[in-house]
Formats: structure tokens, C-alpha cells, sequence
């Protein structure tokens, strides 16, 4: 028995080194594809974050700006209370850049508009009161202090499909 060759040889391992292997390769493969996944999802939302901050700072400067000729409006306003001749209002008022002053029933109405990027206006508009004393004591009412598509005031309606053929 010793010089005789044995015939039947059987493998006790179950798989053999081929199979492995792959299985590695493949999980290498997909280790890698989520890798390139995660580095591509950090890039943008870094990306977002960038956007999102240079935004919020362009809508504050706006608001910033918008407060500014607010400020100036009701000095105007409080001016022409004290002086007892509120008819000097509109004239005090339309003196700020971008102001448009029309006169109401109960005073005057105060419109303007800041930009805030090249696609988006911050539309303001108030009411002053040309007599405070019947309103409470308040010289103005903000009727309107909203961002809309640059170029259209707030009423303009977007064009939009409404469902109908």
C-alpha cells in the first residue's frame, strides 16, 4: 500500500481559494464605492452650507437696509407730527432713495423695495398715520415687509399651470 496512489482524493475545506478571493475583491469594490459616495455627499452639502450662509447674509443686509429707510420714514413721520404741518410728510419722505409716497384717507402710504440678490426684492410698505393719537399712539402700520421674484411686486400673481386644460 505504500507504492499504490489513492484514488479518491476528497477536498475537506469546502471552498477553495478561487472563491475567496473574489468575495474579497467584491467587498473591496463596494468599500471603495461608498467611500467615493461619502465624499461626494460631503462636498455638497459643504457646498449647501456655502450657499446657504452667503444667503442668509445678503437677506440681512437687505433687512438691514430696509430697517435703515425705516428709520428715516418714521423720523420723517415724527417730524411732521411735532411741527403740527403733516402735509411736509410726503415731501420730508420721498427725499429717501427708492421711496414711493402716496397720500390715503388716514395718511400716507410709504413703499420700497431692497434687493436682495439678483433674484429676490424685499418689498415693504407702511402706512403712516396722520393722526397717531386715533391708532393707538403709533405713527405707522407695516402693511407689507416680504421677499418676492425680483422685478414683481407682491401682488403680481406667478405664472403657474392652475390644473386646467
Amino acid at each position: 500500500m505504500n507504492g499504490e496512489k489513492q484514488e479518491n482524493t476528497v477536498s475537506i475545506g469546502g471552498m477553495g481559494t478561487g472563491y475567496v478571493s473574489l468575495i474579497m475583491i467584491f467587498v473591496a469594490v463596494c468599500l471603495t464605492t461608498l467611500a467615493a459616495l461619502s465624499f461626494s455627499a460631503a462636498g455638497m452639502n459643504e457646498s449647501l452650507r456655502d450657499r446657504n450662509r452667503s444667503s442668509a447674509a445678503a437677506f440681512y443686509d437687505a433687512e438691514n437696509r430696509a430697517n435703515r429707510i425705516l428709520m428715516q420714514v418714521d423720523s420723517a413721520a415724527l417730524e411732521a407730527a411735532e411741527s403740527g404741518l403733516f402735509m411736509t410728510f410726503a415731501d420730508t419722505a420721498a427725499l429717501t432713495d427708492g421711496v414711493t409716497v402716496s397720500q390715503t384717507p388716514d395718511g400716507y402710504t410709504v413703499s420700497w423695495s431692497c434687493p436682495v440678490t439678483e433674484k429676490i426684492d424685499l418689498v415693504c410698505e407702511v402706512t403712516v398715520w396722520s393722526s397717531p393719537e386715533l391708532h393707538g399712539g403709533a405713527r405707522y402700520t407695516t402693511d407689507k415687509w416680504e421677499t418676492v421674484p425680483a422685478g414683481m411686486s407682491a401682488e403680481t400673481p406667478l405664472n403657474v399651470w392652475d390644473g386646467t386644460f
